[in-house]
């Protein structure tokens, strides 16, 4: 399916990226996101999670604005992280939004830094964003977004306890968890304690 349903700006940069189609699952993720509700989506490796939720962020993230990010992304590892924000800062750049990379080998001090110089989405691991957020490295008032990519391995890591003191701290905010498969008491947990109303969408 084309892409329509994005926004024009992305309709006319996407093609260079190499992203001309969007399949089922893809669209059923981005439209649940824009209705603006707790999303649980579940796929297997291929189907398209990821793409579908960076290509939610820059939908939904329109413009620059000083102060806290408004979205947040957790990555099970440092590579995913890293090449999460590979790709979206190609488009970040290209649309005036700034996306910074929290991830466990870099450097904590130069990564504070630059997400105080102002950013729009954090992409990071679950132990790097955690640490960072409890020394004062970013402020969430005005977060709209905070997704777990492969959620599951995230929790498995041993990061329940991070993902949810930051979580406790949020304002009202869209949740968005990725992976492929939920079914583990901490997800479960944690998705009693801070997600409670969720929308299911599974791959075919």
């Amino acid at each position: 399916m084309a892409l329509e349903k994005l926004r024009a700006e992305l309709q006319e940069i996407l093609p260079e990226k190499g992203i001309t189609e969007l399949n089922e699952f893809q669209l059923k993720i981005i439209d649940a996101i824009k209705s603006g509700k707790n999303i649980l989506a579940e796929g297997h490796e291929g189907s398209g999670k990821t793409t579908a939720i960076y290509l939610s962020v820059l939908q939904k993230i329109t413009e620059a604005s000083e102060g806290s990010p408004r979205a947040i992304i957790v990555c099970a590892s440092d590579q995913k992280a890293y090449e999460l924000h590979e790709r979206l800062e190609k488009i970040c750049r290209i649309l005036d939004l700034t996306v910074d990379l929290a991830h466990d080998r870099g450097n904590m001090l130069q990564q504070r830094n630059d997400i105080f110089d102002g950013t729009e989405i954090i992409v990071g691991t679950a132990r790097r964003l955690y640490d960072l957020y409890i020394q004062n490295g970013y402020n969430v008032s005005k977060l709209k977004m905070f997704i777990l990519d492969d959620a599951l391995d995230i929790f498995k890591n041993g990061h329940k306890m991070q993902i949810s003191r930051i979580t406790e701290s949020f304002p009202k905010c869209q949740y968005i968890l990725l992976s492929h498969s939920f079914k583990d008491r901490r997800v479960e947990e944690y998705l009693d304690e801070f997600v409670p109303i969720t929308k299911l969408i599974e791959a075919q």
